[in-house]
């Protein structure tokens, strides 16, 4: 995969978030096929599933409880919403339409009812969605909305809070309720590959004599408002190998894939992420920062003006990961927090006409050596 935009997929910012209502809170009923009260539908053979509670004007709560299809819904409605008792339930959705198409559902469907009521005072929802839905969209859990019908369509509501798993937001009115989140526009996401340092190959490498099975590493980029996200996606790599990741001024391979013969160094670095295989081989990480564009650094006190890393590799943790491949563990890198790393695993490629690293989308050829316009 080279670097090109591509259709839309942790690492959550947000913290954690607890609901406390200040009016009396109403008994929780719950109806369940797997609990005592589940009323029967004679019609279906089935058994419905509801969470039920009266809520008068002194507000109320309904809780799911762990274990049951309400797991992680949690809706508040405060005093002063409401100006009469009312029975409130919520029940998962049959009958509602799919989400829009700009819409990826991340999470299951309920209906609230009374449908269409219209609260005074907004009521608290929270819902859960699923993790790796969220990140196969290329997205963030504090990125993860909320859908409600009113009128017969869905609309957007904005999260106030998020936790790994769970959304919450605000609610004017009772009706058909739904998490998900919209994928990055086609033209705000970057991809390319990482390629391997050929002379530690084998001992990156899970199944290094199999041709067919070597590391395949991606990287998934998406420009954002205040910063970018990194999506990192990588099979066949040793178990449990650890590894630094960093921003590089400077490629060690051409754009063909090659060793550079005049490389001399990798310039300025920035340390960015740690990263670890799993016991199958595949590695997961994303991150959030400044990367398309605009990622820079500079040092006035040895005159280093703004300089450009727009470059990604990623280096051996341990020398002695690499010592069967010829590293010599007495002379370590400084590519980890210790400063004692081993050597570059996989690094991304120049441009075969820039010279410049992936993460430059717009590089002015107006100059020589080009550089990037920020």
């Amino acid at each position: 995969m080279t670097t090109q935009a591509i259709n839309s997929r942790s690492f959550g910012l947000s913290h954690a978030f607890t609901l406390r209502l200040l009016g009396g809170l109403a008994a929780l009923t719950l109806a369940s096929a797997c609990s005592a009260g589940g009323e029967r539908d004679d019609a279906t053979g089935g058994e419905e599933q509801a969470l039920r509670a009266t809520v008068g004007p002194e507000g109320g709560e309904l809780v799911g409880q762990k274990g049951t299809a309400f797991e992680g819904v949690h809706l508040a409605i405060p005093a002063g919403a409401l100006a009469e008792a009312t029975e409130v339930a919520i029940t998962p959705a049959t009958h509602l339409n799919p989400l829009p198409q700009t819409a990826v559902g991340c999470g299951p469907l309920f209906e609230i009812e009374p449908a269409g009521l219209k609260l005074a005072e907004p009521a608290t929802l929270t819902l859960p969605f699923d993790e790796q839905t969220v990140t196969d969209h290329y997205r963030f859990d504090d990125q993860v909305k909320v859908w409600a019908m009113q009128d017969g369509k869905w609309g957007q509501r904005l999260q106030t809070e998020s936790t790994e798993g769970s959304v919450t937001v605000e609610l004017q009115e009772l009706n058909g309720v739904g998490a998900g989140v919209t994928p990055p526009a086609e033209t705000d996401i970057v991809a390319f590959d990482f390629h391997p340092n050929p002379k530690f190959l084998s001992c990156l490498a899970q199944y290094p004599n199999d041709p067919k099975r070597q590391p395949s590493v991606q990287a998934v980029v998406v420009r954002g408002d205040l910063n970018d996200g990194l999506f990192l996606y990588g099979e066949n790599i040793k178990p449990n190998l650890a590894f630094d990741m960093f921003t590089v001024e400077n490629s060690q391979l051409l754009a063909d894939g090659s060793v550079d013969p005049n490389f001399k160094n990798f310039g300025l670095a920035w340390y960015q992420s740690d990263l670890e295989a799993n016991s199958r081989g595949r590695m997961r990480a994303s991150l959030r920062t400044i990367l398309l564009d605009q990622i820079f650094g500079f040092d006035p006190n040895v005159t280093l003006p703004p300089t450009g890393t727009f470059q990604v590799g990623f280096w051996f943790n341990k020398p002695a990961d690499a010592a069967a491949c010829g590293f010599d563990v007495s002379k370590p890198t400084p590519f980890n927090g210790e400063h004692e790393a081993g050597p570059l695993a996989m690094i991304s490629l120049p441009n075969a006409d820039t010279g410049l690293g992936p993460l430059c989308t717009k590089p002015d050829t107006s100059t020589s050596p080009a550089h990037c316009s920020p």
